[in-house]
């Protein structure tokens, strides 16, 4: 009688590599839209900064122009790196705490354009923060939007 010799295999049967790809397929499912909205929140953490930056270019524009707001092409200062998803203008027809109003509204291509949540975001004089959905309607929850 001859003993049979014991080979060791290795590697991975076609059932375990099956249970790992489903495995990875289920954890992308979860993951990959949540990362969507960590990166669009992300980015307007960034726009908040940016309105910001230029409130503060505005008004040295003001005080070094005879007393007159730049419009929409000097609203961006030479040295600010503003955010590309969003295009910014200026609303300088207003008086008191609204005698400029900067806004940053996501461009179409972007994926801000999807924020439900904040679409438009402003900063007037006074810096309040202002915010608005896609059809231009108010919202009132600050702590919603602003960081």
């Amino acid at each position: 009688m001859m003993l049979r010799k014991r080979t060791l295999h290795t590697g991975m049967t076609l059932i375990e590599i099956l249970i790992t790809v489903a495995i990875v397929g289920a954890l992308a499912t979860i993951a990959i839209p949540a990362m969507g909205s960590y990166l669009v929140k992300s980015e307007r953490s960034r726009v908040q900064v940016d309105l910001y930056q230029l409130q503060v270019h505005t008004e040295q524009f003001f005080t070094e122009n005879n007393w007159t707001f730049p419009d929409n092409k000097k609203l961006i200062c030479s040295k600010c790196k503003v955010s590309e998803e969003y295009d910014f203008s200026i609303d300088t027809s207003g008086t008191g705490n609204s005698a400029y109003v900067i806004n940053a509204k996501p461009k179409s291509t972007s994926r801000q354009d999807n924020d439900k949540d904040c679409h438009t975001m402003a900063i007037n004089a006074a810096s309040e923060q202002l915010n608005f959905k896609k059809d231009g309607a108010g919202i009132s929850d600050n702590n919603k939007c602003w960081i």
